[in-house]
Order: C-alpha cells, then structure tokens, then sequence
C-alpha cells in the first residue's frame, strides 16, 4: 500500500472525517494515498483527482467546508502584518494603500469601508505551484480558509470571504473578497 503521509492529504483526511464523518475519511485515505516524497508532477495530478471526487460526491457549500479546512497555515504571520497597517490608519482606505505601499506577496484594493479584495500577484500553494497547467477552482477553496483566518483576527470579528479569481483556474492573480459587518453609528 502507498505511503499516505503529505501534509495536503492527511490535512484533507482530517477536514473530510469533520465534514462528512470517519467512514468517508478513511475511505478517501485508502483510496487517495499522496506520500510527502511524491515529486511535483504527483502532487498536481493528486489534486486534480481530489477536485474531481470531490465534486463527484459533494454539493458545492459541502466542498467549500472540507477544503477550507485544508489551508496550510493560521495566518498569523500575515494577520500581524496586517494589523500593523490597520493601527496606524485611521480609516479601511488609508490601510489598504498603507500594506500597498508596503508589501509585495500580496496586495489589497479597496471597495468600501467594510469590503476590500485580498489579493496574491501568484499561487502560494506548495502542492501545485510550480506545474503550470490549471485545476479546478475547488482546489483553491483552501485559500478562504486562509483569507478568513486572518482577517478574523484582523478585523476581530467574523468575516465572509468569497473566492473570485484564481491563478490556478487561469486568471492574472488571486482574489478573495472579504466582507465584514461595520458597527452602526461609524461616522
């Protein structure tokens, strides 16, 4: 039997047993082993199968669910560097175009005082990054999980994200809207 030890397929596994439930899981983990030695041709074929099974056996929330539990980090890296332009601004625009002025990995545009697009100028995603064909946009839900992640800690509340761009799928970059409620009586 195939080593099943990659990050990308246990973290699936685990995403799967919390959405869908145990006998699911270990079915998928038998069925879709990855090993962490697989090379990177592997790695995006793996995937491509795994959008592919999942859009076979899932409603569309459902997959959105298990592959938002599959991002790689907490966020926290980014969510601090993010709250340190959000302190020293005094309203959403002037922290967009602070972190603009500021940062390259990503970049942030501005759409009103409670939505900003979240945007990556390329694929971050050290499972499929490097093999130039595109998936599916499934495979890029996992960047919600990410974007929700860290503005939740950013913005200190519950934020909606909703994936609208992917370099993966074949767009220029990465877009995620992000979308959070304003406290009334904001002047």
């Amino acid at each position: 039997m195939a080593k099943n030890d990659n990050a990308h397929s246990v973290r699936l596994a685990e995403s799967l047993e919390r959405n869908v439930g145990y006998d699911t899981a270990k079915e998928f983990y038998e069925k879709y082993p990855l090993s962490k030695s697989a090379n990177i041709e592997k790695k995006h074929q793996w995937a491509k199968t795994i959008c592919n099974y999942l859009e076979e056996n899932f409603d569309t929330d459902t997959i959105i669910r298990i592959r938002k539990e599959c991002r790689c980090n907490d966020g926290k890296s980014i969510a601090s560097k993010l709250l340190k332009y959000l302190n020293k601004a005094e309203s959403v625009k002037e922290f967009v175009y602070l972190f603009n002025q500021n940062e390259t990995f990503a970049f942030l545009e501005y759409i009103s005082d409670n939505k900003i697009l979240f945007c990556y100028p390329e694929c971050y995603c050290a499972c499929v990054k490097r093999v130039p064909q595109e998936l599916s946009r499934i495979w890029c839900y996992c960047t919600l999980g990410n974007a929700e992640g860290i503005f939740n800690k950013v913005f200190k509340k519950d934020v909606k994200v909703t994936l609208l761009k992917s370099i993966k799928t074949g767009a220029d970059k990465c877009v995620i809207e992000v979308q959070w409620t304003s406290p009334k009586n904001q002047g």
